[in-house]
């Protein structure tokens, strides 16, 4: 008798079976995993066995967010879903938020903590804007590189928005956008 071994994993645990040949044909088996992706292993009537699987779309921009922000050990990771709101709520790119904040203050790190500025928004011989939390400061920035960036048309290309974020650089901030945007988008 002919036995067509298989292998489970459920809930961190492998299991083995055999089937006998006469009870393949009727043995389709399904499986949940992590209520994302659905698994079929469905066994024909010539006894071969093909897979068949069905992934449910779902957002991968706040996973590349949170992965980015976890492997810099920024403390904006919290804030993954956060920043990828108010990009769509101002429609940003919803990278550009992360990628200037890597440039201003290394994701936050370089910053003081208690003003919650990331993004060298506001800062200028009168004082330097503070906020009460990142949330808050996430919707500010968002709110303004929108109306006073992306409506102008300054956020197609990051050379052209350094002209006005950040006029007297070098090209680095240019530079430094580029790269951070496609590490977000493409990993490093």
């Amino acid at each position: 008798m002919l036995l067509l071994p298989f292998f489970v994993v459920f809930e961190g645990k492998l299991y083995y079976s055999q089937l006998a040949k006469e009870d393949v044909s009727e043995k389709s088996l399904s499986l949940s995993l992590a209520n994302q992706a659905l698994l079929y292993l469905d066994l024909e009537e010539e006894r071969s066995a093909y897979l068949r699987s069905t992934v449910i779309a779902a957002d991968a921009r706040p996973v590349k967010l949170k992965n980015y922000l976890e492997f810099y050990r920024s403390p904006l990771l919290p804030y993954a879903q956060n920043l990828c709101e108010a990009a769509d709520k101002y429609r940003l790119d919803y990278r550009l938020l992360v990628a200037i904040a890597q440039q201003e203050s290394n994701l936050c790190k370089t910053s003081r903590p208690e003003w919650f500025n990331c993004w060298g928004w506001g800062i200028h011989s009168k004082g330097i804007k503070t906020y009460e939390n990142y949330p808050q400061a996430i919707e500010d920035v968002a709110n303004g590189l929108s109306k006073n960036y992306c409506d102008k048309g300054y956020c197609e290309d990051p050379c052209v928005m350094m002209k006005k974020y950040t006029p007297n650089s070098n090209g680095s901030w240019c530079f430094g956008i580029k790269k951070f945007l496609a590490e977000i988008e493409y990993g490093f």
